[in-house]
């Protein structure tokens, strides 16, 4: 199972593994992961699981349009498809991204954007 790894100063990190149901991120006590940080929106991120036709899942996070932005890989963005080891910025919080399992399907799949905005195809 795919999870966050919370970058802590104390070089522990705190782990928060993702439900195929996704996680929310922000200041508010009501999301998933509840960040104590005046610079992070009270409804701040969320991680969105979509299953593809043959059963396996995929993870994206996508910014609720926050005041600050979300940034994965020190780039600003509205929607990212997750990669194992993806670095992930949120207010001054810092999650790693990890999939045991991604690296083998990293080899068996692509994906390509489609003409449809917001939608991602199998490359054959």
């Amino acid at each position: 199972m795919p999870f966050l790894l919370h970058l802590l100063s104390d070089a522990n990190g705190q782990k928060h593994p993702i439900p195929e149901q996704g996680l929310t991120i922000g200041r508010s006590i009501k999301n998933t992961i509840f960040l104590d940080d005046p610079s992070a929106s009270q409804h701040h991120a969320r991680i969105d699981v979509k299953e593809l036709k043959d059963g396996s899942l995929i993870y994206f996070l996508c910014d609720l349009e926050s005041t600050n932005k979300t940034f994965a890989n020190q780039q600003p963005i509205k929607e990212h498809l997750l990669s194992d080891q993806d670095f992930i910025e949120i207010g001054i919080n810092q999650f790693r991204y990890l999939d045991e399992n991604q690296e083998s399907l990293a080899a068996t799949k692509q994906f390509k954007k489609s003409w449809i905005p917001g939608v991602l195809v199998l490359k054959n």
